[in-house]
């Protein structure tokens, strides 16, 4: 078992390492990174619009106050204007990043008023939607220079995950006996 342990964590490491070149990558040529971006973004907002407007249908059917189909409709079209626009992904990128935002957050709007008198908080609820629009209109103001930081702000996110999970491994590679005890008395 010991050596499944130490597969593993090799190969975490090894990931956890190609994510922070791939991540460095991102942060010296967040130009360059946002085209790719662009392209994983359009794939993400079509699949993501098609989820929603299919959950807004079911939801709508059992009358939850859920409008994903409206939300489903713009992130298929924004998808389709990023991948049919590749030159101008930084600016689509930033308002597909600022009309989402604003979007999701007029939805969870609706959601959190259905909430009155449940006992959950929706007025702060709400509230933070509200301060979540006001950030999405920025976004939408400033779309290429949104974009930019969005791709630095990734960059040094992965770097942060990454290293944790190689933490995380030299953790376990150091305690593999205990982890190994542990899984053999929850097995029998």
């Amino acid at each position: 078992m010991k050596t499944i342990f130490n597969k593993i964590t090799n190969s975490v490491i090894a990931l956890s390492v190609l994510a922070i070149l791939f991540a460095v990558v991102l942060i010296v040529y967040p130009g360059f990174s946002l085209l790719a971006l662009g392209c994983v973004v359009a794939v993400y907002l079509i699949a993501h619009g098609i989820t929603l407007i299919y959950i807004g249908y079911k939801a709508r059917k059992l009358y939850i106050p859920y409008d994903g189909a409206m939300q489903g409709v713009l992130y298929v079209l924004l998808g389709i204007l990023l991948a049919a626009n590749p030159e101008s992904l930084a600016i689509y990128i930033g308002i597909s990043v600022g009309l989402w935002i604003i979007v999701s957050s007029i939805n969870n709007i609706k959601i959190d008023v259905s909430l009155k008198g449940t006992g959950a908080p929706w007025v702060l609820m709400t509230v933070l939607n509200i301060i979540d629009i006001i950030i999405g209109v920025a976004v939408l103001l400033t779309p290429v220079l949104s974009s930019v930081s969005l791709t630095v702000a990734l960059g040094c996110v992965i770097i942060v995950h990454s290293v944790i999970h190689i933490i995380n491994m030299i953790s376990v590679k150091r305690n593999v006996k205990n982890l190994e005890k542990a899984i053999m008395e929850k097995i029998r």
